[in-house]
């Protein structure tokens, strides 16, 4: 009687662990799987605008692309700016690699009046200005590499602002619209421990995701890969038939060119005589003697 006492007393007062709970399940990388799918949705908006897109010329020539998802301004006192987002680079054969994990903040950033979040594209036009962050550095924008918007429009070539000589092009976005967005002074990092969670190695490094070395893609990297790679392909029309007509070739002096056959004329059918008429035999006529 004692021992039941003293067994419902310490169940209730939770000394006594009850029924196991059930396990929940992991989310390893959940965060990190969030951003990537994050980035593909707002590529896909980058370019399904009708008039203000992003240029497919400009994907196709790039040599990076960074996709900051929902980019946060704040306003305290300072503005501060930050992001997670994904970058890829080119493989040697220009399709695209996995992405790593990067992370972007700074001072102001110059987002318009009443924008408080955005997406944000980084086209890297040249393999310069992707050399710190395959070294795993940390990039400021405007010093380490040059910066400049970038051309809008699908009509919109590659080489609009070539001229300027920017490394790094930028598009930005709000609820549809493009914005004027200024990017100088921020800075651009890789985030390790966000690539050990996504990929599943700790102390994975850039060159190991961009070359796929040891780490697991997930379905989402690879829907992500994808559709960089399909966006990127060149469309290249169907080219019209024109029919050439062979010209006769050269022929060095005192050589005798010998005759070149006419092509084979088709023959046409040919219509069937018309019947001649036949005059009528003639009647029988006294004979005229011929003086």
């Amino acid at each position: 009687m004692r021992a039941r006492f003293v067994i419902a007393c310490a169940c209730a007062l939770g000394t006594l662990p009850g029924p196991a709970a059930p396990a929940q399940q992991m989310t390893y990388g959940e965060a990190e799987v969030q951003t990537v799918v994050g980035a593909k949705n707002a590529l896909d908006q980058f370019f399904g605008l009708e008039i203000e897109s992003l240029p497919p010329a400009m994907l196709q020539r790039a040599e990076g692309i960074a996709i900051f998802p929902n980019m946060i301004k704040g306003g305290f006192i300072l503005g501060v700016n930050y992001g997670k987002g994904v970058l890829s680079v080119r493989k040697p054969d220009r399709t695209w690699s996995a992405p790593v994990l990067v992370t972007m903040g700074g001072g102001s950033l110059g987002f318009q009046a009443g924008v408080q979040a955005a997406d944000i594209v980084l086209i890297f036009a040249t393999p310069r200005s992707l050399q710190g962050i395959l070294q795993g550095q940390k990039v400021t924008l405007g010093a380490d590499a040059s910066i400049a918007a970038g051309p809008v429009g699908r009509q919109a070539n590659a080489g609009t602002d070539a001229r300027l000589g920017a490394e790094i092009y930028s598009y930005a976005r709000s609820r549809g619209l493009f914005l004027g967005v200024s990017l100088g002074g921020s800075d651009i990092s890789v985030d390790h421990n966000a690539d050990s969670m996504l990929y599943g190695r700790f102390g994975v490094t850039p060159a190991d995701v961009f070359e796929a070395r040891g780490i697991g893609i997930r379905p989402e990297v690879q829907q992500l890969i994808d559709d960089l790679n399909a966006k990127s392909a060149q469309a290249v029309a169907p080219a019209a038939r024109v029919s050439v007509v062979p010209q006769p070739a050269a022929v060095a002096p005192g050589v005798i060119q010998a005759p070149v056959a006419a092509p084979p004329v088709a023959l046409q059918p040919l219509a069937p005589a018309m019947p001649v008429p036949v005059a009528a035999p003639a009647a029988d006529l006294p004979l005229v003697p011929i003086r």
